[in-house]
């Protein structure tokens, strides 16, 4: 709702045209049909166009085998491009705020994820989606909403200790009214910050170092090898990452820790190989190249088990 009413108290002053898009999770029966009510009226009231989807997000999480948040994710930005088109609209804004960054962070650390995630939601992501609340954090929004006579809901499944990151959410709670909390918080964003820079860092290299050599073939991507071997570790695994993602299975990461590492030293030990990640995703690489598709139905082998004539060194 902070969103909502700061977009279109900017709109005119910023030329824009904005529209209000909601996304109905299936989820909580009347209540979340009140939300999508509530949600349209207040569109309503600010002269908005309002569009809705209804999706059925736990029937999505089954068939793709996601957990329940990871398939109302799936099933929610879907939707939004959606609408996105419908309205015409190039910019996708959500309301992801501090509080959330920080959530995620922690939620990272405890899967013992890699950077992307422990650096936390963009600001900005190549699918047009823009996060303009991510340094904002809650209090500061209630306090908007307060003074504007603003009204807002209340998600009840966020109350729901089955998911992981209303566990969470109540840990940073605690930290705020605990001694000594402060000093905690304050810690715990500057490590995420550090992360964000390190991110940032890492993606520029892949971007002017590693991109450009991408080349699309029929039903795969290819790049030279020594590209990847002359880049440093973490452009490296950011590679690999971005070479995969296109064949990945809906909702899915295209691999998993364990596997991107191996996938590492492989990369890095010069010699031919072919190797599966994600129960799907096939890399190969032959004469110096190394190629990216989704698996076929031939064998699956290591560099250890490649007929001596194949196995050559990248010059």
């Amino acid at each position: 709702m902070a969103l909502l009413h700061g977009a279109a108290g900017l709109a005119g002053e910023l030329g824009w045209r904005v529209a209000v898009g909601h996304v109905h999770h299936g989820w909580r029966g009347r209540d979340a049909d009140r939300d999508l009510a509530f949600v349209a009226e207040h569109a309503h009231r600010l002269a908005l166009p309002f569009v809705h989807r209804r999706r059925d997000a736990r029937r999505t999480a089954r068939e793709l085998r996601l957990s329940p948040e990871a398939g109302a994710r799936h099933v929610r930005y879907a939707a939004l491009h959606e609408m996105a088109a419908e309205s015409g609209a190039f910019r996708i804004a959500t309301a992801h705020h501090h509080d959330d960054a920080l959530e995620s962070h922690l939620i990272a650390l405890e899967r013992a994820a890699g950077l992307a995630s422990l650096a936390g939601p963009r600001e900005a992501r190549e699918d047009g989606v823009v996060r303009p609340l991510l340094r904002v954090d809650r209090a500061a929004i209630r306090a908007f909403l307060a003074a504007r006579g603003a009204a807002f809901r209340r998600d009840a499944s966020n109350g729901d200790l089955a998911l992981a990151r209303n566990r969470v959410r109540r840990r940073l709670a605690a930290w705020r009214s605990s001694p000594g909390g402060a000093e905690r918080l304050a810690e715990l964003e500057q490590r995420l910050e550090q992360f964000r820079l390190e991110r940032d860092r890492v993606e520029a290299a892949f971007e002017s170092e590693v991109r450009p050599a991408f080349r699309r073939e029929e039903n795969a991507t290819a790049i030279d090898a020594a590209v990847l071997s002359a880049c440093a570790e973490d452009v490296r695994r950011l590679a690999l990452e971005r070479l995969a993602a296109p064949y990945a299975r809906p909702g899915r990461a295209p691999m998993t820790g364990r596997e991107r590492e191996r996938l590492l030293e492989l990369v890095g030990s010069g010699e031919s190989f072919r190797f599966e990640a994600g129960r799907r995703i096939s890399f190969e690489r032959r004469r110096g190249v190394l190629r990216v598709r989704r698996r076929d139905a031939g064998p699956v082998y290591h560099a250890a088990d490649i007929p001596t004539p194949m196995r050559r060194s990248v010059s």
